[in-house]
């Protein structure tokens, strides 16, 4: 009678132990630290089908994510326009532009909207749910999704993966993922973003860190300091 309790005891540790490892299996990580590399490429809105290039075939364009938690950095790089720098704090809500003229550094405060912790994006971005085809990018599985905007004749597929959260390259207001292959909309055109590097690891502090040397102004001091200089 003893060992048939212990026995029935132990079976129960063990079928707990199973239900707590298969739930945190199933959970889905609510924070990424490493780095993530998008290639950006300009898209002839009006023949998407075979125009896929920039419109200088030598120029590369590539978004850098550097990701510690709730810090991001965010490194956009352009072959023939330099880079353009931002560094944010997630759970503050700050967010800093680093920027260089005439060689002098500057770090201007940028401020940010946020209403329930999440921020406005764009609204007339419209997504739905499409069930196939699953595409990998950069080793993650992508989940499709297809996008409406009021400048496009024609839906798009974009992909997504849930098992990184959508803050850290938020893009789209009802993306439930990280976004693998999307597609934003400016006054310059249309631009193709797609995954094609990541890395998990614990990058430096010192990434997402001011420069020394670097002057901080908020956004309206920056602007008067452009205004004066005209």
């Amino acid at each position: 009678m003893v060992l048939k309790s212990a026995f029935k005891k132990m079976k129960m540790l063990i079928v707990l132990q199973f239900l707590s490892i298969t739930s945190l299996f199933g959970q889905l990580s609510t924070s990424f630290s490493g780095e993530l590399i998008y290639s950006i490429e300009k898209i002839d809105a009006n023949n998407l089908q075979s125009s896929f290039g920039n419109e200088n075939s030598n120029t590369e364009e590539k978004l850098i994510i550097y990701a510690k938690d709730s810090l991001i950095k965010r490194v956009h790089f352009n072959s023939e326009n330099g880079i353009q720098e931002s560094i944010e704090h997630l759970s503050y809500g700050k967010k800093i532009l680093l920027l260089s003229i005439d060689s002098v550094h500057y770090a201007v405060q940028v401020p940010t909207e946020k209403t329930n912790d999440e921020k406005h994006l764009d609204s007339t971005y419209q997504l739905s749910n499409k069930c196939f085809p699953k595409v990998r990018f950069a080793g993650l599985k992508g989940k499709p999704m297809l996008l409406s905007h009021p400048m496009l004749s024609n839906e798009l597929h974009i992909w997504f993966n849930k098992r990184i959260p959508p803050k850290y390259n938020a893009v789209y207001d009802q993306l439930p993922g990280l976004p693998l292959k999307y597609y934003v909309i400016s006054e310059k055109g249309l631009y193709l973003y797609e995954l094609e590097s990541l890395k998990k690891y614990d990058p430096p502090l010192s990434i997402f860190q001011i420069p020394l040397n670097t002057v901080i102004l908020s956004l309206k001091e920056f602007i008067d300091l452009l205004e004066n200089q005209e």
